[in-house]
């Protein structure tokens, strides 16, 4: 292994002595580590980098020459570097268990040529690399032990700010602020965490005249539905002079940001449009509404219905549909007529206008299953229904209808039809 070496930093001229400055350059001398070339203070016994003993590598202050009297004075290099120390006075300088160097002619039986003083001493092939001290052993095992706590608090780092991050952390922190700032009548701030698209449908103003003045509270935020890119909350509401209630507020991400896709200004809209008759222009506004949130189950309600009047029956299953789909999951001001309704606009279009009829039955059984349904909608229903099994060529489905049409029908009309279709299939009154 190469021995180390005092050399200049500046113009890398070598030393023999240990000295601060270059005798050549006068730059800063730095001790050389032979094993990995690490740059050392003069002063250091063992290297910064690798630990290994500077000593032991070879590098050891040169002794005073000495010429015998008479002599002229020897001429050493200021470049030249003494690999290991005289073992006495006279001898030829030797590695310890390495072969004295060869004698050259015209020299003194037992002294080394001058030439091969300076030579690198051969380093035995079998000879182990020395042994790492203590310290650098200490030094290592510290370092190693810093590199895995740093590795540690970094990888616990990353973790807690993606934990930070979630939508079950983030959300639920922005919908009490939200909540608050409606507690508070701070209609600008709330307004602030409005989407984009839903700061275009209404302005401020409008947010703020659309908002009730009562005093309310709420509690018990917890998170009800989440799916990709949204997330529904529910919490208790406690408005003054009401009883409590469970209400709802969501959150949709909007180019990495979670927004409020607010829509009930427009779908205010929508519902006096519908109000007076202009199917057009709420189709128009619950397209609009629809687009804020399409999570919302009143604005395909109205998409369906404004569908229906303009006679699109693909729409029409399309949309309804997709509001009865969306109501088990997102409340909405949908009421139960509401949703009957949209049960028996979509079996009209499936009878009258697909020819559908298998579909156009599930939908009578849906409008059945209503809780609280009067004996006129069932008498209805139920007539309906027997005419799709005559068209079906289901006689024994047809009359169970008709019997359980007679015990509810009461309108005289009603009741004529019943005896009708009893002839047709030739039973008796």
């Amino acid at each position: 292994m190469a021995a180390a070496q005092i050399l200049c930093t500046k113009c890398g001229s070598a030393s023999a002595e240990p000295r601060a400055d270059c005798p050549k350059c006068g730059g800063k001398n730095a001790l050389v580590c032979g094993a990995c070339g690490k740059q050392n203070s003069i002063a250091k016994n063992f290297c910064d980098k690798c630990g290994q003993p500077l000593a032991e590598l070879g590098f050891v202050a040169p002794p005073t020459p000495t010429k015998p009297p008479g002599s002229p004075a020897a001429e050493i290099p200021s470049t030249a570097i003494v690999r290991l120390p005289p073992a006495a006075e006279g001898a030829p300088f030797q590695l310890p268990g390495a072969l004295p160097p060869a004698a050259s002619a015209g020299s003194a039986p037992g002294a080394a040529p001058l030439e091969d003083l300076w030579a690198p001493a051969p380093a035995p092939k079998t000879a182990p690399p020395p042994p790492k001290t203590r310290r650098s052993a200490a030094r290592g095992v510290v370092n190693a032990l810093a590199a895995a706590i740093g590795l540690g608090t970094a990888a616990f780092g990353i973790w807690r700010w993606q934990e930070t991050q979630q939508p079950e952390t983030v959300v639920p922190r922005l919908a009490a602020e939200y909540l608050e700032a409606l507690r508070g009548q701070d209609y600008a701030r709330a307004y602030g965490m409005f989407s984009e698209a839903a700061r275009r449908s209404c302005t401020l103003e409008e947010f703020r005249a659309f908002r009730d003045t009562t005093p309310w509270t709420w509690s018990d935020l917890r998170i009800e539905h989440q799916e990709p890119g949204a997330l529904l909350l529910a919490y208790e509401l406690r408005a003054q002079g009401a009883p409590p209630r469970t209400d709802h507020v969501l959150f949709t991400q909007e180019d990495g940001r979670w927004t409020r896709p607010y829509d009930w200004v427009l779908m205010r809209r929508v519902e006096d449009a519908f109000a007076r008759g202009d199917a057009d222009r709420g189709l128009l506004l619950a397209q609009a509404a629809a687009a804020i949130d399409p999570r919302d189950p009143m604005a395909w309600g109205y998409l369906c219905e404004a569908a229906y009047y303009r006679k699109l029956p693909k729409e029409v299953e399309a949309r309804c549909l997709r509001a009865l789909q969306l109501v088990r999951t997102y409340p909405s001001s949908l009421t139960m007529r509401s949703l009957y309704h949209l049960h028996a606009i979509l079996a009209d279009t499936y009878r009258v206008a697909l020819g559908m009829p298998d579909k156009t039955l599930e939908q009578y059984g849906e409008m059945l299953a209503f809780p609280g349904i009067s004996p006129q909608d069932q008498c209805q229903i139920l007539l309906a229904r027997a005419q799709v099994y005559r068209q079906l060529s289901r006689p024994g489905e047809e009359l169970a209808d008709l019997d359980r049409g007679a015990a509810v029908c009461a309108a005289p009309g009603d009741l004529a039809f019943i005896q009708k279709m009893r002839e047709a299939m030739r039973l008796p009154p």
